[in-house]
């Protein structure tokens, strides 16, 4: 082995410096840390994203900033997925009432926060809300009453009551309707037979 010891008036060169010394050339990344990103690049995050789950077109422009994109290659990014059909905020609103409303009962108040709190444009969340009628969300509540109540059948009256309250009102039910599902729990409650 070979042992390198410059003589007293050389220096060794940095590392970095020695592929440009060979004639040979870094790659461009290497070259300007603060350049910013390019397009195709914030694209190809963006589609990655949005292949795990739908965004809205504020989550988008939020990802490509934080991908070091400005607010120029933030709404290029959106025009070319608006084009091919990869972003819509109406399909997430939509998705937001299926999974949310449809799916766990949550209220309409619950699905309306959650959609302001992902960008949702108000008038595109009013469209999709107005799917849930005040009679649809009644019976849901009553639906989850019931079912909930069936769990509690061991617990007293009052502790019955105030259970029931609690789980509807999480649910983002309206005082009127989560009294009204608890009544009609509790007279089914009333109408079963109970064994103890």
């Amino acid at each position: 082995m070979v042992a390198f010891r410059p003589s007293d008036g050389e220096k060794l060169a940095p590392v970095t410096s020695l592929d440009a010394h060979r004639g040979e050339r870094r790659a461009p990344e290497a070259e300007s840390e603060d350049a910013p990103p390019a397009l195709p690049d914030l694209e190809a995050a963006a589609v990655r994203a949005l292949s795990r789950r739908n965004l809205t077109e504020r989550e988008v422009a939020k990802l490509v900033r934080e991908k070091g994109g400005d607010a120029r290659q933030a709404e290029a990014v959106l025009e070319r997925l608006r084009e091919l059909g990869y972003v819509d905020d109406s399909r997430v609103a939509e998705e937001l009432v299926h999974r949310l409303a449809d799916g766990r009962g949550k209220s309409r108040a619950v699905v309306a926060r959650e959609m302001a709190a992902r960008g949702v444009p108000s008038d595109i969340g009013d469209a999709a809300l107005d799917g849930i009628s005040d009679e649809h969300e009644r019976t849901v509540a009553v639906e989850l009453a019931l079912k909930r109540g069936a769990q509690l059948s061991s617990a007293d009256d009052q502790a019955f009551t105030r259970r029931l309250t609690g789980y509807l009102a999480r649910r983002g039910y309206a005082g009127d309707i989560v009294r009204e599902a608890v009544a009609a729990a509790a007279a089914e409650r009333r109408s079963s037979v109970r064994f103890r």
